[in-house]
C-alpha cells in the first residue's frame, strides 16, 4: 500500500532528528574535556561507577545517572499508560504518545555520548593499565555501559529503522524498557558495594582523587 505524503513527512523527522542528535552526540563525546577525574569522595575504596558520579558534582550525577534514568522512567511509565489504554479500548492521550516518541528519541544520542566519552576516557586506559578494582568493579562498569544496547535500540524503534509491524514494535520496545531497568540496577547494587568485598586489595591509600585514566596507573 502507497504511503501518504502525510506519513512519509511523519517518519522523515523522528529519522531526521536522531541522526543529527546521535551525530551531535558522538562529536561531544569525542571531544568534550575528561569528565571522569576530579575531586571526589575520602575513604575507602570506592568503584569507578561511584568515582564517576562523586566527581563534578552535581554535573557527573546529573548527566551519567539524573538524565539516562529520567528518559528510562519515562519511557517505562508511558508505555505502561499506553498498555492500559489499549487494554480498555481506548487511546492514549496523545501528549503520553508524544513524551514516549521524544523521550525513546533523545535516549539513543544520550548514550552515544555516555558510552564513547567513557569507552575513551575510562575502559580503555583502565583495562591497558589494570586499574579494574576487581570483579565488582568490572561487573558495576560494564553493567552500566551495557544500559545503552536497548535504549539505542528504542530510538532505532523510534525511528522506524527497526519492528516489521506496529504490534512487534510495541513488543520490542517493552522488553528494551525492560532489559535496561534491569542492568542499570546490576550495575548500581555492584557500583555501591566495597571492591574489597569480592576480593579487591588497594595497593595503595584510599585517595580523594577519582580520576579514572590516573588511578588505572597507579
Amino acid at each position: 500500500m502507497a504511503t501518504t505524503p502525510n506519513e512519509n513527512s511523519s517518519r522523515t523527522v523522528p529519522l531526521f532528528a536522531l541522526g543529527v542528535g546521535t551525530l551531535a552526540a558522538a562529536a561531544l563525546a569525542l571531544i568534550a574535556p575528561d569528565l571522569t577525574s576530579g575531586s571526589g569522595m575520602e575513604g575507602m575504596p570506592m568503584t569507578h561507577y561511584m568515582g564517576l558520579l562523586a566527581v563534578r558534582q552535581p554535573w557527573n550525577l546529573l548527566l551519567f545517572m539524573a538524565l539516562p534514568v529520567v528518559l528510562a522512567e519515562t519511557l517505562a511509565i508511558t508505555e505502561l499508560v499506553m498498555l492500559l489504554a489499549r487494554r480498555g479500548d481506548r487511546p492514549a492521550p496523545g501528549w503520553v504518545t508524544k513524551v514516549s516518541h521524544w523521550a525513546g528519541l533523545l535516549a539513543g544520542p544520550v548514550w552515544v555520548f555516555i558510552g564513547l566519552h567513557l569507552l575513551i576516557t575510562a575502559v580503555v586506559p583502565l583495562t591497558v593499565h589494570g586499574g579494574w578494582r576487581g570483579p565488582a568493579d568490572v561487573i558495576a562498569f560494564l553493567s552500566y555501559l551495557a544500559g545503552g544496547l536497548p535504549l539505542l535500540v528504542i530510538s532505532l524503534l523510534e525511528a522506524g529503522l527497526l519492528g516489521r509491524s506496529e504490534a512487534g514494535r510495541r513488543r520490542l520496545h517493552v522488553a528494551m524498557v525492560a532489559v535496561f531497568l534491569v542492568v542499570a540496577h546490576v550495575a548500581m547494587i555492584f557500583g555501591m558495594l566495597d571492591p574489597a568485598v569480592m576480593g579487591y586489595t588497594p595497593t595503595a591509600p584510599a585517595s580523594t582523587q577519582h580520576d579514572m585514566g590516573s588511578a588505572c596507573r597507579a
